[in-house]
C-alpha cells in the first residue's frame, strides 16, 4: 500500500512540473498559438484573431509614441506584446491573474492583453469594451512598462517596489492626455476610488497622482522613483504637506 501511495505521489510530482515546465515554455515562448502579427518595429503585436492593417498599424504608432515619450527609455530593439482574443487562451495566460485586463511576465519579457478592437483602438475583457482613457495603447504602454522596469532594475527590485510605484508608473506612462499634477489632484481631491473614477482618469489614479507629484513637484528621475521605496503612506504625507506650505 505504501508502494503504491509513493508511486501516485511519484507520478503527481512528475505531472505536475512537466505542466509547471509546458506553462513557462509557453510564456517565454507563445508564438505558436498567434498566427496574426503585425509590426517590425520598437513593438510587436500578435493575435489569435487577424489585425485590421490600418487599426493595427495605428495602434503600433500610439503605443510607440507613448512609450517615447517615457521618463524611463525602452532599452530593448523589440518589445513582444500577444492578444488572447478566444477564451482558451485567455484562461492559459492569465492563469495568475484571471481578471486582469493584462498580464507582463518577468520570465520572458513578454506582456498579454485579454483581448483587442484593432479597427475601434479599444481593449476588449471578455464582452466588455473598456473606455478612454483606458484605450487599447493605454493597455499596451502600461504593460509594456513593467516589461522596460524590470528590465531596468532587475527582478528582485522589480518586486520589492511599493505597489504606487509599481503600478502606478505604468499608468502615467499609459495615459495619452497626462493631466498636470493640479488637474489630477483637483479631481480625486479626498473621494473614494470607485469604478466610475477609474473609468474617467485611469485604473490607478490616485498612484498616478503621487507619480506625478514626483515628477512635475520633486523633480525627481525615473530612476530616484522606481528605487525610492517609499511607502503609499509616507509619499501621502508628504505630498499633502507640500500641498500645505
Amino acid at each position: 500500500m505504501m508502494r503504491l501511495a509513493k508511486r501516485i505521489l511519484l507520478w503527481f510530482g512528475t505531472a505536475l512540473v512537466a505542466v509547471v515546465l509546458v506553462g513557462i515554455g509557453l510564456v517565454i515562448w507563445p508564438d505558436p498559438l498567434f498566427a496574426y502579427s503585425a509590426g517590425s518595429g520598437k513593438i510587436i503585436v500578435k493575435s489569435d484573431q487577424p489585425i485590421l492593417a490600418a487599426g493595427g498599424e495605428k495602434f503600433l504608432r500610439d503605443c510607440e509614441a507613448l512609450l517615447a515619450r517615457s521618463p524611463l527609455k525602452a532599452e530593448s530593439a523589440h518589445y513582444h506584446l500577444y492578444v488572447t482574443n478566444t477564451a482558451w487562451r485567455h484562461h492559459l495566460f492569465f492563469l495568475p491573474a484571471p481578471v486582469a485586463g493584462g498580464v507582463a511576465y518577468s520570465v520572458g519579457g513578454n506582456a498579454f492583453l485579454s483581448g483587442a478592437d484593432f479597427a475601434a483602438g479599444r481593449h476588449v475583457k471578455w464582452t466588455y469594451v473598456t473606455t478612454p482613457p483606458r484605450t487599447l495603447a493605454y493597455f499596451c504602454g502600461h504593460e509594456l512598462t513593467h516589461i522596460i522596469i524590470r528590465e531596468h532594475l532587475g527582478l528582485i527590485a522589480y518586486h520589492s517596489q511599493p505597489t504606487w510605484v509599481h503600478e502606478g508608473f505604468p499608468d502615467y506612462v499609459g495615459i495619452e492626455k497626462r493631466q498636470s499634477f493640479e488637474e489630477l489632484r483637483d479631481a480625486l481631491r479626498d473621494r473614494e476610488v470607485d469604478v466610475p473614477m477609474m473609468m474617467a482618469y485611469g485604473s490607478y489614479p490616485r498612484f498616478r497622482l503621487l507619480v506625478t507629484y514626483f515628477f512635475e513637484k520633486k523633480g525627481w528621475s525615473a530612476d530616484q522613483l522606481l528605487r525610492s521605496n517609499l511607502s503609499y503612506d509616507d509619499a501621502m504625507a508628504l505630498m499633502r504637506a507640500d500641498s500645505r506650505t
